[in-house]
């Protein structure tokens, strides 16, 4: 009797504990079942956050090859040169005539400033006419296209009156009778009411050195061998050609060039440089092309054929990333062969590309050579434009130049609208719009060459 009694009470609380073990496995597996939940729905909300994303940057992709096709119909319109009429006009009324006895005095800031400077710019002119030709205004750069000009665009309308009321439109959802009120939150959106929004940033491609032109004949690739020389073996680059890279290659400026050319001449010898001045500026070397790039594991050749895309200069034997995170910005490979270089650039660095460009190479001034002097000839290049977003003519920069007491290329002061060096206007941008819908985010890039249509896409990269 005791025995069982006994035992008995050893089995008071098993039941207890069983409902205890129960309560924890089902609430073990409610909570896995609601985490699981609440990921699949997160899941769900960034796949739909990131088609608003894609697409909300497509839409800015495509406003604006719409706002570049605007823009060359307007460089199509022979508009009066405003901005060199006003310069001369400033030189007459503030004593350009002493700055034409002294130009030093006019770059120095001294009497008359910046107008004796508008003034001898006049008096230089020559053949270029009252004005320096047609203005360049530069449209890209005054409309900021984003969702907040989309939305701006679009008419506001009471939620009592709204566009369906107003045209005696109804939309018919297949979901009318399940959720009526999905169906008639769907039936009064209009156009512009989208979640998220997308920013986009334009480049002038133009305005940047282009390589493919090292393939180019004499007249076109002699100018662009000038003006990489001059870049690259500027002193204050001399650091990123001092060390090896990680694959133990140590080049020089001069290196790089040609290794730039012989990625895209159609041979497989190296090639030379020909600074005569007469006559082709690269010259077939005895050297194999290929040699730098056998030593890569895995192996591969020269292409022989010109670049594609920026992210292809990184295969260039000597190209590292202290390369391109200092001239990135200021190479390019996506205009036509034969386009100029833009000079309404505001990049100090391409403005004194600008410079040298148009300098006589015959004729070299010394004082290009001169940080203080070439940064105070490119502060007096900006203050020349009188509003920031309309664009100097190539005549007018041209005749700064000459007012600073440059001597300028025979070629270009002769016939400046004509010449193979620079320009004022360009046929190639570069797009980026990011898109942003929820905690995502999309950037596309787009290069757009404009033609008569909306302009043709040269190159599309989804980040």
């Amino acid at each position: 009797m005791r025995t069982r009694r006994s035992r008995k009470q050893s089995e008071r609380g098993i039941a207890m504990l069983l409902v205890l073990v129960g309560i924890a496995v089902l609430a073990l597996v409610a909570n896995e079942v609601r985490y699981n939940s609440v990921v699949e729905l997160r899941l769900a909300t960034n796949q739909r956050d990131e088609l608003r994303a894609h697409y909300l940057a497509k839409s800015g992709i495509a406003m604006s090859r719409l706002m570049l096709r605007f823009q060359k119909q307007l460089d199509q319109i022979q508009i009066p040169n405003m901005g060199g009429m006003l310069q001369q006009l400033m030189g007459a009324l503030t004593g350009g005539g002493a700055a034409g006895a002294n130009p030093l005095a006019a770059l120095a800031g001294g009497p008359g400033g910046l107008g004796a400077l508008a003034g001898l710019a006049g008096g230089a002119a020559g053949g270029a006419g009252a004005g320096g030709g047609s203005m360049s205004i530069q449209l890209w750069k005054m409309a900021k296209i984003d969702c907040h000009m989309l939305e701006q665009m679009v008419p506001e309308y009471d939620e009592k009156d709204t566009v369906l009321k107003k045209s005696g439109l109804s939309k018919k959802f297949d979901f009318d009778d399940e959720n009526p009120e999905l169906a008639k939150a769907q039936a009064t959106r209009r156009f512009g009411s989208f979640t998220g929004c997308f920013d986009t940033v334009i480049t002038d491609e133009e305005e940047r050195i282009n390589l493919n032109k090292l393939d180019a004949p004499q007249g076109t690739s002699m100018p662009l061998l000038l003006m990489l020389i001059s870049t690259l073996g500027d002193k204050k680059y001399e650091f990123l050609f001092e060390k090896e890279d990680s694959n133990r290659v140590k080049v020089t400026p001069v290196e790089v060039i040609t290794n730039f050319r012989d990625w895209v001449d159609e041979d497989e010898s190296g090639s030379t440089l020909n600074l005569s001045g007469t006559g082709d500026p690269f010259l077939k070397g005895f050297a194999d092309e290929n040699g730098g790039y056998v030593k890569y594991d895995p192996p591969y050749r020269a292409k022989n054929a010109r670049f594609d895309s920026l992210d292809e200069l990184f295969m260039v034997h000597g190209v590292n990333d202290r390369f391109m995170a200092a001239f990135k910005d200021k190479l390019t490979v996506y205009p036509n062969v034969n386009s100029r270089l833009n000079i309404n650039t505001d990049d100090p660095i391409l403005l004194e590309v600008a410079i040298r460009s148009v300098a006589d190479p015959l004729r070299p001034d010394p004082r290009m050579a001169d940080p203080i002097f070439m940064d105070t000839l490119i502060k007096k290049i900006r203050a020349a434009r009188m509003f920031a977003l309309f664009g100097m003519t190539a005549a007018d920069f041209v005749n700064l130049i000459a007012a600073a007491g440059i001597p300028v290329n025979a070629a270009i002061q002769n016939n400046v609208q004509g010449n193979r060096y620079i320009g004022d206007k360009s046929t190639t941008y570069r797009v980026r719009v990011t898109g942003s819908a929820g905690d995502v985010t999309r950037t596309i890039t787009a290069v757009v060459r404009l033609d008569d249509t909306l302009g043709r896409l040269v190159y599309w990269r989804e980040e």
